[in-house]
């Protein structure tokens, strides 16, 4: 098994088709295909099931997959390293963040990245579920993930707990709570499933008995803020996701007077892979970014939870 292997690996991988692989790495796909039947004959698995649409991973091609992109990582950043000779780190690294917490965090952080002119960091905003299964695949360093159930390859470490609010549009500075009740009759406009946020204001609804008017729902984030906006419904986010449109006047944020809805936020990283100094140092400036979001009030609702 060489690096070249599993550079065509990943790459068929991520394709799910043999022959446009072979475009792209610019070889011949029988020189292509015989490459990858040395590795199955050395691993002594198959890694790729073959279909008329394409081909797939195997459960072992999985295994190997999540290794194979950290592999590849760690070899890229060491050439980058000797090459550059720094001894500051450098490399890439890849982080995942949820729409609503990247909206709070992405701009401090890269701020913070200013000092580390030989790395580059790449920011991926996906739903946290992908986020979690991301790392897990090897395709992502680290991200944050939101409320993170237990999931093979990865490993989530709490780090806040965030208030949920109630997001209206703009209501004046008169309007600071509402009571479930009231939110009820409201037209509500709320995350698409899933959603731990829905699953929240779903289950208080539930306990208390209370019917609700469920207008629409809206899986972006900054779609759902732009529609209550506009005076078309009520939703429920946290402060990271709606502190911009707050400050700018465009929506209000209430409280819940009678119920009280959080959430967990976590730094997950893989079981598996091995650190480099470019990852660390991108771990360590998201932990403390978070942690003075969190300290100075800029992140309203939030409570720090990690040791």
């Amino acid at each position: 098994m060489d690096v070249k292997q599993l550079r065509y690996f990943t790459e068929i991988a991520d394709l799910g088709n043999m022959t446009r692989a072979a475009e792209t790495l610019r070889i011949a796909q029988p020189a292509l295909s015989q490459q990858i039947a040395n590795l199955e004959a050395e691993l002594g698995k198959r890694l790729f099931d073959r279909g008329p649409a394409g081909v797939a991973l195997t459960q072992p091609g999985e295994v190997l997959y999540a290794r194979a992109r950290t592999l590849l990582r760690q070899v890229e950043d060491a050439r980058r390293a000797v090459q550059e000779e720094h001894i500051q780190p450098s490399g890439g690294v890849k982080i995942g963040l949820p729409g609503s917490t990247g909206k709070l965090l992405a701009v401090p952080l890269l701020t913070e990245l200013l000092a580390y002119p030989h790395l580059t960091l790449e920011i991926v905003e996906r739903p946290s579920a992908e986020l979690q299964a991301m790392v897990a695949r090897g395709q992502l360093d680290l991200a944050i993930v939101v409320d993170a159930s237990e999931m093979r390859g990865a490993s989530v470490l709490p780090l806040i707990v965030e208030e949920l609010y109630v997001i209206a549009p703009y209501l004046g500075t008169q309007f600071q709570q509402v009571t479930l009740d009231e939110l009820a009759v409201q037209p509500l406009i709320l995350p698409s499933q899933p959603s731990t946020i829905r699953k929240r204001i779903e289950a208080s609804f539930l306990n208390a008995r209370l019917n609700f008017r469920l207008v629409s729902e809206v899986s972006a984030t900054d779609m759902l803020l732009r529609v209550v906006a506009a005076g078309l419904g009520w939703t429920l986010l946290p402060w990271s996701a709606a502190s911009d449109d707050a400050n700018r006047k465009q929506v209000s944020v209430l409280t819940l007077a009678d119920e009280r809805l959080r959430r967990e936020l976590g730094l997950c990283t893989p079981d598996s892979s091995v650190s480099s100094a470019a990852i660390d140092t991108v771990r360590n400036l998201v932990v403390k970014t978070l942690n003075e979001l969190v300290i100075t009030k800029t992140w309203k609702g939030a409570e720090w939870v990690a040791a």
